[in-house]
């Protein structure tokens, strides 16, 4: 059924009953059905826990198996660029014109490269300049215009999907003043997600680091090895203790939504690529914004 060589959808049946409900749990994620919308999933686990790679393979998927569905992907900034660690036709980079952004080679001492990129001014142009099939890493200078961009997105009426890579730095749970207003408009994005036909799929290592406005509209939860027990989950911290871990193979998960949880396993395990461990930087001077 799968294009994607990297996913690997779950056996029909499971082995147990809890295995059972996290098949079904998982496939509200993993296929489109307009009556029932889009979601909001938070993936929570330790450092290393594979969050990113969980990412990677529902990103890699929905931009193979729906071909008319724009994917985006929200990168940390001084950090790996984690979509490099695809095959290089499976990817592109959209950099906002005058935002300062720069790209460096951490093989290399942080050497200036110059990747191939495509530039855009403005929600509008990106929208037109997004490559259908391609997971889209878009760089806008601040994380902050996440916000502003998922508002945009409410508006086209079609299918969407954006990944944000550590949502904390982008809705942090200590934020003050109009960065805790914007969040609050924020909150109210992301609970229309279902009507607007858009899934936003988040990571965090610790939930707390994440406003807590955002964590309340949370659809479907992942809890990967070295989470921590969620006071609004049914799932124990002993059961999260028990996830199987294996950096080989992949690790084991729970999946939550509406009450129900089941467990699953994600197999893909994706690594970095030869010449391809680039992160980039933002040049706050020239572009007057703030990270």
């Amino acid at each position: 059924m799968s294009k994607n060589k990297y996913y690997k959808p779950p056996p029909k049946s499971g082995k147990s009953r809890t295995e059972v409900e996290g098949q079904r749990i998982f496939t509200r994620i993993a296929f489109r059905n307009s009556s029932e919308g889009g979601v909001l999933v938070e993936i929570t686990g330790s450092q290393g826990s594979g969050k990113t790679s969980v990412m990677l393979s529902f990103a890699n998927y929905f931009s193979k198996n729906y071909p008319n569905e724009r994917v985006y992907w929200s990168n940390t900034y001084d950090a790996p660029i984690q979509v490099l660690k695809l095959e290089d036709d499976d990817y592109c980079i959209l950099v906002q014109k005058g935002a300062g952004i720069t790209f460096h080679d951490r093989d290399k001492k942080l050497k200036r490269i110059y990747p191939n990129v495509i530039e855009f001014d403005g929600f509008n142009d990106l929208y037109q300049k997004t490559e259908l099939g391609k997971v889209n890493c878009v760089f806008f200078g601040d994380r902050i215009k996440w916000m502003d961009f998922i508002h945009y997105l409410r508006s086209t009426g079609e299918w969407s999907s954006i990944f944000i890579d550590e949502m904390s730095e982008i809705a942090s749970g200590y934020s003050c003043g109009n960065d805790w207003k914007k969040i609050g408009q924020f909150a109210t994005d992301l609970k229309e997600v279902r009507k607007c036909l858009m899934n936003v799929v988040t990571n965090t290592q610790s939930v707390s680091d994440v406003d807590h406005r955002i964590r309340t509209k949370v659809m479907i939860k992942i809890f990967l090895p070295g989470s921590r027990a969620d006071s609004h989950s049914r799932i124990e911290q002993t059961a999260l203790d028990n996830l199987h871990e294996d950096k080989v193979n992949g690790n084991s998960a729970y999946i939550e939504y509406s009450g129900k949880f089941g467990l699953i396993e994600f197999s893909d395990i994706f690594k970095p690529r030869k010449h391809r461990n680039w992160e980039a930087k933002v040049n706050f001077k020239k572009t007057g914004g703030k990270e």
